[in-house]
C-alpha cells in the first residue's frame, strides 16, 4: 500500500467536502483509495428505504473502479467516510504536471492520466487506469506528493 504516510490530508475541500458513509468490505486505512462494491438490488426506489449499510467499499480503486478517498480507518464492518470532493494530497505513481488529469492506478497512488510526447501528441496510459480521478494542481515526481483535486 502506498498511501500518503499522513493518511487523509484534505487543505482544501472548496467548502462542500462532499463525504459519504459507507460500510467497509476490508479493513480500510485513511488516504486509502476505494470503490463502491456490492450486491445488485440493495436499493429501493425511494430515498426513505437509502442508508449507510447499502453502500459498501473496498480498497484497490483504478481505473473506472474509483468513488473517492477514505477520510479515517475503519475495519470490515464497520462505517467509513468516503471524500468524493475536495483537494487530497496524494502519492504519485509517476511523474505528474499541475492541470494534468490523473487516475487511480489500484495501489493508492495516481498517475498522469495523459502525457505528451513528440509535438505535445496526447497520449494515454493503459486502459487499466484510464478513467479520470482527478486533476493535479501541483508538480511532482514518482513517489512523492501532489496536490490532487477530486472529480468525477
Amino acid at each position: 500500500m502506498a498511501v500518503n504516510t499522513m493518511g487523509y490530508v484534505c487543505p482544501l475541500d472548496g467548502g462542500n467536502p462532499r463525504i459519504v458513509s459507507a460500510i467497509a468490505y476490508e479493513t480500510i486505512s485513511g488516504g486509502q483509495l476505494v470503490y463502491s462494491s456490492g450486491a445488485d438490488g440493495s436499493i429501493s426506489s425511494g430515498v426513505n428505504s437509502l442508508a449507510s449499510t447499502d453502500i459498501g467499499v473496498a480498497t484497490g480503486a483504478s481505473g473506472a473502479k474509483f468513488n473517492g478517498v477514505a477520510i479515517q480507518t475503519a475495519t470490515s464492518g464497520n462505517y467509513v467516510g468516503i471524500a468524493t470532493r475536495g483537494l487530497v494530497i496524494m502519492r504519485a505513481g509517476g511523474t505528474i504536471v499541475n492541470g494534468q488529469p490523473v487516475a487511480a492506478n489500484g495501489s493508492d497512488d495516481v498517475l498522469p492520466l495523459a502525457s505528451t510526447s513528440g509535438a505535445d501528441v496526447p497520449t494515454m496510459v493503459t486502459a487499466a487506469v484510464s478513467a479520470k480521478c482527478g486533476r493535479a494542481w501541483s508538480n511532482t515526481t514518482s513517489g512523492n506528493y501532489a496536490l490532487i483535486e477530486l472529480t468525477p
